[in-house]
Parts: structure tokens; C-alpha cells; sequence
């Protein structure tokens, strides 16, 4: 439930690990922010866990479970960016403020969508 976890800065929360185009990834979400975060924004990053270094472009897509009229946020970068062998991720500590996505949840979860 992505309501109750917590504000604190620099408490990350952590989905679980997938796998596409042959490596490991992972998101790494900060409910309360990093610390280079503006007051009320929830940072996301994408991280490479497998131990090869891979170049790719990447979206992180949030969009509203039932209103087709609101608003899709997203973030990334459509050019290529080198994803280091299990280095920090790639992503935007102003990813969205956490009072707008509360209105995006599905049955209290978040989802976002990585392309």
C-alpha cells in the first residue's frame, strides 16, 4: 500500500527485480524523497543488477488506473545512457509529487510501467 509507506527521506522502497533484454533490473522508489528532492516529490530510479554493463533508452510511465483523461506521467531518456554493471540506477529524484500520485493508486498500490 503505497499510502502508508513512510515520508521519510532517503527510505527507499524496493519492487521486485525483473528481467529484460537478458539482464537483472530493478526500481528503486524513495516515497519521501532523496535528499536532492524538492519537499513533497517521490524519487524513482532504474538500476542494472546484473554484472555486465548494458546501453539502453528507458521510460519510467505512471498512468491513472481508470481515468483515460488524466495525465500520464513519465520520465526517461529517449537517448541511449550506459547502465553500469550493479551501479546506482538512472531516474529523477522530482519523479512526481506524492499528493498527486496518491490519486493514481489501484486498490492502494502504485504502478508504473518500465519501457
Amino acid at each position: 500500500e503505497f499510502e502508508g509507506l513512510t515520508t521519510e527521506r532517503e527510505a527507499m522502497v524496493k519492487p521486485p527485480e525483473f528481467s529484460c533484454f537478458g539482464h537483472q533490473w530493478g526500481v528503486a522508489m524513495y516515497p519521501g524523497g532523496k535528499e536532492r528532492s524538492e519537499e513533497g516529490y517521490v524519487a524513482v530510479y532504474l538500476g542494472n543488477l546484473s554484472s555486465e554493463s548494458i546501453d539502453a533508452s528507458f521510460k519510467i510511465v505512471l498512468k491513472h488506473p481508470t481515468n483515460r483523461n488524466q495525465r500520464t506521467n513519465w520520465c526517461g531518456s529517449p537517448s541511449m545512457v550506459t547502465f553500469g554493471a550493479r551501479q546506482g540506477g538512472k531516474g529523477y529524484h522530482n519523479f512526481a509529487k506524492r499528493e498527486e500520485l496518491l490519486t493514481y493508486l489501484d486498490n492502494g498500490s502504485l504502478k508504473l510501467e518500465i519501457h
